[in-house]
């Protein structure tokens, strides 16, 4: 960097809080590290430039966590080399065995303070180095984990750890805090417990519940404990286990009361306001009418946008008047009654209708005994209020698919509330997705009074006469979802235009979409489609849709389809240059079933990017990432995650978490 640099203590204060490990994540005993993550790794900064280095070397440094052979052997070297770095070392967390490097370690580390290890150790693993070193430090916190919730681990790798630590904790005059992770005196734990214990210099203990209090209690009676940690909150059901009766061990105690968690109060705390000098005052008193209603107006529109508004309503019947329609801007059925009750408000205030902007049907129709009069009632409410909603933007229902054990009891419209409404707001709805009722033949000339809609969500499963198709049908559609569909409605689209269209997922998968990708393939960026679409059609889809930038393939839920082979992703006559990312939705209720996994092998080994020159991202739906050294080395994942860096592509989970490279033992 330029003589100007920042000075050292900035460049410290910059860097010290993306370096720094919080105590309670350090200290974190579940059974799952807090530190397996695929994420960056915080030395990168190191990297930066030579006044990074130079400042962030100490703090990197202060806080090490090691969780494999790998890491353990290379912070072994880094030690050797440079015996400063150990100097900066003040809390050390160690996730396993690691063999002989950890001896290196702890022998170049004489200032570790605090010192997590774990006796999760399988027999594969080794702790002669750990095992070997723990007499060169001098901690004084030490925090031990074990299994959670099933039999702890017993073997020689975990004997020969527990016998260094009853050898070495009465040498370590300094230690004070003790972070045990049992709620009982195991027979395997007393060569740990007795010398702590003996010990008598303990003035902090941690336990994992209130349940291990007595037994603690009575061990480490002989030291001068101060305060004991109960990590997890009393129930009430524990109470009963809190020593009432003992004010000096309650006295010691630290704990939280289990509560429910927090309902975030939509109230504010609203500033004081003074009241008027003079209560007689009237606001635009001299001001016409006109101008006077539509200050309020304004004012009222901005007021209906948050909660509790009603009351504004009843202030007088010039607010009632003006802000009426701002009340209903934003509408939500979520029972049946609310359809007649808006119907009834929309017929009697003409002017609220125009003001709804959007429209969610959440209610549900459980179909159940009705008179036909009562039906009939609610059908024509309906129909009145999609011929009134004349400047709606957004007119919503439930997200559904045909598969959905919900789905017939979803709200719906009928034909003529649908065709209703593309007449009253064509020119202005953008969005709709809820389900239509079936009839008998509707026409599709419908579709050419919806000018305005962008996404669609189609849910009905009605045949179309298709004879009067509209070619300039949905002129503005993007983004087009086929939840339930006839196979007509899709022969329709195929003949529209459909200039705009870009997004399309093709949830139904009993329909031939082969007519539909013919004709708007091309244009498509994003596409989802099912894994039988995928199989059965004539045609591969990336000789069709070429221009895609993603493609997703879904499997029904749990329907254990097998994974899409290699072959539907190739073709010699087809290369798709915008492709970056390609999802498989497949879903499974736990592993992959051995039977399948030769399946997967094959597809991740077999595919090619011929056809994808420039795909750099695989997401699969039913993706865990392994979170310890044992689990990443059996992990199919991780096998088929290498397969594909090798040729450029990151495998990523459902939550778009992408693997990376772990140091490997040479």
């Amino acid at each position: 960097m330029s003589d100007n640099s920042l000075p050292d203590e900035i460049i410290s204060e910059i860097l010290s809080p993306a370096l720094k490990v919080s105590d309670e994540v350090f200290s974190d005993t579940s059974d799952v590290s807090p530190f397996a993550k695929y994420s960056e790794s915080t030395s990168a900064y190191l990297l930066v430039c030579k006044s990074w280095l130079r400042v962030a070397t100490p703090l990197l440094y202060n806080v090490v966590i090691l969780r494999s052979k790998a890491q353990a052997k290379a912070l072994s070297v880094a030690l050797s080399g440079n015996e400063q770095l150990g100097q900066f070392i003040k809390k050390l967390r160690v996730e396993g065995g690691y063999g002989p490097p950890m001896h290196t370690i702890l022998k170049c580390s004489p200032n570790i303070s605090d010192l997590f290890l774990s006796l999760a150790i399988y027999s594969s693993d080794n702790t002669s180095g750990l095992c070997k070193g723990l007499s060169l430090i001098n901690p004084t916190r030490l925090i031990l984990r074990d299994s959670e919730g099933r039999k702890s681990l017993v073997n020689k790798m975990v004997s020969q750890l527990l016998d260094a630590l009853s050898k070495s904790i009465p040498k370590w005059d300094r230690l004070r805090v003790f972070d045990c992770p049992f709620t009982m005196q195991p027979f395997r734990t007393e060569t740990v417990i007795l010398p702590l214990a003996q010990g008598n210099r303990l003035h902090t203990l941690t336990l994992p519940n209130i349940h291990g209090l007595v037994w603690a209690h009575a061990v480490f009676k002989g030291c001068p404990l101060k305060v004991i940690h109960i990590k997890r909150p009393v129930e009430n059901w524990e109470e009963r286990y809190l020593p009432e009766t003992d004010p000096v061990l309650m006295s010691l105690l630290k704990f939280e009361r289990w509560a429910p968690p927090k309902v975030q109060e939509s109230a504010v705390d609203l500033p004081f306001i003074a009241p008027s000098l003079n209560p007689s005052f009237i606001p635009m008193a001299g001001a016409p009418a006109e101008v006077y209603d539509v200050i309020l107006a304004r004012i009222l529109y901005f007021a209906m946008a948050v909660p509790h508004r009603l009351p504004l309503l009843l202030v007088s019947k010039t607010f009632h008047r003006l802000g009426l329609p701002h009340h209903y801007t934003h509408v939500v059925l979520r029972q049946l009654m609310h359809i007649s009750q808006f119907g009834s408000i929309i017929l009697n205030n003409p002017s609220v209708g125009p003001h709804v902007r959007s429209l969610a049907l959440k209610y549900w129709d459980w179909h159940d005994e009705e008179d036909e009069s009562s039906v009939d009632d609610r059908a024509d409410a309906m129909l009145t209020i999609l011929s009134q909603t004349s400047g709606a933007l957004r007119i919503t229902g439930e997200a559904l698919s045909m598969t959905s054990m919900s789905y017939h009891m979803a709200a719906s419209i009928s034909w003529d509330g649908f065709a209703a409404m593309a007449r009253c707001s064509g020119h202005t709805l953008r969005e709709f997705s809820v389900k239509i009722d079936s009839t008998t033949h509707p026409s599709a000339a419908v579709f050419a009074d919806l000018v305005a809609l962008r996404i669609l969500e189609w849910k009905c499963g009605a045949s179309f006469l298709l004879t009067e198709i509209p070619q300039d049908g949905f002129p503005n559609l993007e983004d087009l979802q086929i939840s339930s569909a006839d196979e007509s409605f899709l022969t329709a689209l195929s003949l529209m235009d459909l200039g705009s269209l870009r997004r399309v997922n093709l949830w139904e998968s009993g329909i031939n979409v082969d007519a539909f990708l013919d004709a708007h393939g091309p244009k498509l960026t994003e596409l989802s489609l099912s894994h039988s679409n995928l199989r059965t059609s004539k045609d591969k889809i990336i000789e069709v849709c070429s221009n895609l930038r993603s493609m997703t393939i879904r499997s029904l839920p749990y329907n254990r389809d097998k994974p899409p082979e290699a072959i539907h992703f190739s073709s010699p006559h087809a290369v798709v240059a915008s492709l970056t990312k390609i999802t498989l939705d497949v879903s499974y209720f736990s592993k992959i079933p051995k039977d399948e996994m030769a399946a997967w092998d094959r597809f991740f080994t077999d595919f090619q990017l011929e056809s994808f020159p420039n795909l750099r991202e695989m997401e699969v739906k039913c993706c865990v990432w392994p979170t310890s050294e044992r689990e990443i080395a059996k992990s199919c994942w991780v096998r088929w995650a290498e397969i594909l860096l090798k040729r450029n592509i990151s495998l990523a989970d459902k939550d778009g978490t992408k693997w990376r490279p772990r140091l490997k033992v040479k």
